[in-house]
């Protein structure tokens, strides 16, 4: 399985003006990328970690220095000769927004060049129209950027993680029922007029999978599963540390597998109408998530409907995509998320001279907060810095 760049080029509204100006060369972006994902490091780790020759990484590092794109400081050291040289992110070089819509969610994050989320906002909606939708973003964008002195020269772009999936039009997508104004349109010249950034789309629960491959079980793990749990059910593949997105950008599109084998469709809809069933009262996902634990009336029922779905799913990601972990998240209160995975057992396939093949590893997610949004807001960094 060959990996392509699964980043779909922005929609620029005109002219860059800011740190998007700096054209960053392949091995600038590499050691971008590495102090992005790994943080602080030493001069010598980068050199070593790149492969590059050391005054070719000196020479990256000095231009990054002089266009305030890191921070260096000096390590003390007890030996005798130069003492070395750790390297950082800037974080104020730059910014990128990111803006997740579920089925009854509305959530934007303000990231920084380091990666680190500055602010954030998120809720429930009504309704998932564009007007309303628009308006919520509008006013989050406005306040993130008054509370924390953001310089709009700064952004290089919004990233969008939207639930459903690419119809091979563009980047058109087929979302769920409660996102039906959004239904077959180009979003992102509608999200660009809205709030005057670049903007990309992607599927949400592909987003999360960027989350997580970022700032996740991806720190340890580059190949993964990842299930998006949310009020539908996706997914994403994450191999050798980037999105895999496939011919039309699905890749990771996992509820038609539980359509096609009848497995049921364990989301977390069908928690919300279990706890109903069981004497629950929310009127929506997303105050349900706020409430529910392993022990509410409902969620037991769910658990155990979703264990055998999952099960299954789990063992067809397992012997088709050879991944090293397979990871539930999504909007799954991780209590929840826990209760499920250990219920999950991924049958061997048969054995030969006693050496079944190795099976992945079924975790939780380790992104906290909204893993779509997340991912999203890395999107603009990745597209203009990264590797």
């Amino acid at each position: 399985m060959s990996v392509v760049d699964a980043r779909p080029e922005p929609h620029r509204p005109g002219p860059a003006a800011g740190p998007d100006d700096r054209i960053v060369s392949p091995g600038g972006r590499r050691a971008l990328d590495l102090l992005f994902r790994r943080g602080v490091l030493s001069q010598a780790e980068v050199t070593r970690a790149l492969d590059l020759s050391q005054p070719t990484v000196a020479r990256l590092i000095q231009g990054f220095e002089r266009d305030g794109m890191v921070v260096l400081s000096r390590r003390t050291t007890e030996r005798p000769g130069n003492p070395s040289v750790d390297v950082r992110l800037a974080p104020g070089f730059a910014y990128s927004f990111g803006a997740g819509l579920m089925g009854d969610l509305v959530s934007l994050n303000l990231m920084d060049f380091s990666g680190a989320v500055v602010g954030s906002r998120r809720a429930a909606m009504r309704s998932m129209g564009r007007a309303a939708v628009l308006d919520r973003l509008t006013a989050f964008h406005g306040e993130l950027v008054a509370e924390h002195g953001i310089d709009p020269r700064r952004v290089v772009g919004l990233g969008v993680g939207v639930s459903g999936f690419f119809v091979g039009e563009g980047r058109r997508l087929d979302p769920p029922a409660s996102l039906d104004d959004w239904g077959l349109s180009e979003t992102a010249p509608i999200f660009e007029e809205a709030l005057g950034l670049p903007v990309t789309v992607q599927n949400a629960a592909a987003t999360a999978a960027i989350a997580e491959s970022l700032f996740g079980v991806g720190r340890t793990c580059p190949d993964f599963a990842y299930l998006h749990l949310s009020n539908g059910f996706g997914g994403g593949i994450i191999s050798g540390g980037r999105l895999f997105p496939g011919a039309h950008g699905n890749a990771g599109a996992f509820g038609g597998i539980w359509t096609a084998a009848g497995l049921g469709y364990p989301s977390l809809d069908r928690m919300l109408h279990l706890v109903g069933a069981a004497g629950g009262t929310f009127p929506s996902v997303e105050p349900m998530l706020a409430a529910v634990g392993v022990d509410t009336p409902g969620v037991e029922a769910w658990l155990a409907e979703a264990e055998r779905a999952f099960t299954m799913l789990c063992a067809f990601l397992a012997h088709a995509l050879d991944p090293a972990a397979i990871v539930i998240g999504g909007r799954l209160p991780p209590p929840i998320a826990g209760a499920l995975a250990a219920r999950i057992r991924i049958p061997a396939a048969t054995e030969r001279r006693m050496r079944p093949p190795p099976l992945p590893v079924v975790r939780t997610s380790e992104v906290p907060g909204d893993a779509a949004s997340l991912g999203a807001a890395a999107m603009p960094l990745q597209a203009t810095f990264l590797a």
